[in-house]
């Protein structure tokens, strides 16, 4: 029975992905430097099978996004490419970690792909990602899109 139960937890260790026994900060973390660098294999591999991407804020801007709230990562990542980022800075004031979510509390700088060149705007953001079992379950973020600027120089 002990060898059972050995192999079994041997086994399961096995399966589990090396982040998965990080902290949730730190899958957090690694998740959006993924998303940073619009990586979307390793964005892939961090989705749990249902995982969700919102950002409510977006509901009421039709001439800037359409409504972002996305299931699974197939429709995830479909939505994310179709909006022509080259990579994105998040510069954080805070980061935390609060009843299972961690928070990033920035500014980020999106750099878009145009036919004239990149293009760079920052918008005040909160991300809320909720890490169960090693996964992003949730991404959650709040975008000021009213606040957004383009940064000069670019």
């Amino acid at each position: 029975m002990q060898k059972t139960g050995l192999a079994l937890l041997v086994g399961l260790v096995a399966t589990t992905p090396a982040w998965a026994q990080d902290s949730a900060e730190q899958i957090a973390r690694a998740y959006i430097a993924a998303y940073e660098a619009q990586d979307f294999d390793a964005m892939r591999a961090f989705y749990a099978p249902d995982a969700r991407f919102i950002d409510p804020t977006s509901f009421e801007m039709d001439d800037v996004t359409p409504d972002i709230d996305w299931t699974g990562a197939d429709e995830i990542l479909a939505g994310i490419s179709s909006w022509g980022v080259a990579s994105g800075v998040y510069n954080f004031d805070r980061v935390y970690e609060a009843s299972g979510r961690v928070v990033f509390d920035a500014e980020m700088d999106v750099v878009y792909a145009t036919p004239e060149g990149e293009v760079t705007y920052r918008y005040p953001i909160i991300t809320i990602l909720t890490i169960e079992d090693g996964q992003v379950v949730e991404h959650r973020d709040y975008t000021g899109f009213n606040e957004m600027y383009r940064v000069e120089g670019n």
